[in-house]
């Protein structure tokens, strides 16, 4: 029985798309720190979600950003997502302390994003700091 569901783990991964196996292969390298994500992120902030909009392989979230600890300066910001179950799935209304990292000139949130509701982020936050507030268009 024990072979059988190795055998069964080991094919579902050998036949599971590249994006979906990179990704598991990926969730166990990343950072377990926030200093490690903090260090590996294009950006991190904190903020609410205002829109959203969702493709067959994607999903973007419009952020009005509360506090940014690093690449982010505007008081708004679109995020995107591979669209994958394991991916953030953005809720407009809901707050989130977000660790992007570039893709396509963009910021991204992939499946092992240490990216989590804003509730759920007390010891995230209380490592990060103060953090600044966005800069103000004119």
């Amino acid at each position: 029985m024990k072979r059988l569901i190795l055998f069964l783990a080991i094919s579902l991964f050998c036949i599971l798309p590249s994006h979906y196996a990179s990704s598991i292969t990926r969730c166990f390298i990343e950072p377990k720190s926030v200093k490690k994500a903090l260090e590996r992120s294009a950006a991190v902030f904190s903020g609410e979600v205002l829109a959203v909009k969702s493709g067959p392989y994607f999903l973007q979230a419009r952020f009005r950003v509360e506090r940014s600890w690093k690449g982010v300066e505007a008081e708004e910001v679109l995020v995107s997502t591979d669209g994958s179950a394991e991916s953030p799935h953005y809720r407009v209304g809901e707050e989130y302390l977000v660790f992007a990292g570039r893709s396509n000139g963009g910021l991204f949130t992939g499946s092992c994003s240490r990216t989590k509701k804003l509730g759920h982020a007390d010891a995230d936050l209380q490592q990060l700091g103060e953090g600044k507030t966005p800069r103000k268009a004119e």
